[in-house]
């Protein structure tokens, strides 16, 4: 935040209510997990701060893109910056559809992976492929499978596996819905590898302005609820 930015906030925080625009960026995944339920009411409650919220399964640099904050995995952040978690840590899940089943079998063994075919992510930043890993004897194992697809959306992943396509591998709360309806079916779960949990961040100067901490704190209080419902 610039210090002009500071200035201006500085005037408006002599009243009590927040007010001005919090601009946040967040994944595709994140936006409709955990904001999509709960950021009208945060409107709702806050009428004078104008939200924009920003898609975008690529890594942003907040300060650069003149973002106030930013949701994405993993608590590392840079100098400067704050960050709290949302979430605990989740399962790195591999899901395939009944019909995939039917026609080619369920792995039961990590290495029987590499006679299945994959749904595989492209990370948009690095244009790296997500690396297939699973937890064998305490270690971490990347898997090699030849692959039906390539894809840099979350949610394409899911209905290429929904589709019967191939195996693909999220973060687990992406495949819980299916899961739970039986589109989809868990593989290997006994392998599953833990994956960093979502996190806010900013940078430290940032909280200082009522209407930042305001979004900051709605976002720890819901996460907090959600703690005690599952409690």
């Amino acid at each position: 935040m610039s210090a002009l930015n500071l200035a201006v906030e500085s005037v408006s925080d002599l009243s009590n209510q927040p007010s001005g625009k919090v601009r946040i960026t967040m994944p595709h995944f994140v936006y409709h997990m955990l904001i999509k339920p709960i950021y009208v009411e945060f409107c709702q409650r806050y009428p004078a701060i104008e939200l924009e919220i920003s898609l975008s399964d690529a890594t942003v640099d907040i300060m650069r893109e003149g973002f106030d904050m930013g949701i994405r995995f993993g608590e590392k952040v840079e100098a400067g910056m704050v960050a709290h978690p949302l979430t605990s840590p989740m399962d790195g899940a591999l899901a395939v559809s009944p019909a995939y089943v039917d026609q080619f079998g369920l792995p039961q063994t990590p290495d029987e992976l590499k006679h299945h075919k994959a749904i595989q992510y492209r990370y948009i930043t690095s244009n790296h492929l997500a690396p297939i890993e699973l937890l064998q004897d305490n270690q971490r194992i990347t898997v090699e499978m030849p692959r039906a697809l390539v894809v840099n959306d979350t949610y394409l992943v899911v209905d290429a596996a929904l589709n019967g396509l191939g195996i693909g591998q999220l973060m687990g709360p992406v495949f819980e819905p299916y899961f739970a309806s039986g589109e989809l079916i868990p593989v290997l779960p006994d392998y599953w590898t833990s994956i960093s949990g979502v996190h806010v961040y900013f940078h430290q100067h940032s909280q200082k302005a009522k209407r930042v901490r305001a979004l900051v704190d709605f976002l720890l209080e819901k996460r907090d609820e959600k703690k005690s419902q599952t409690a």
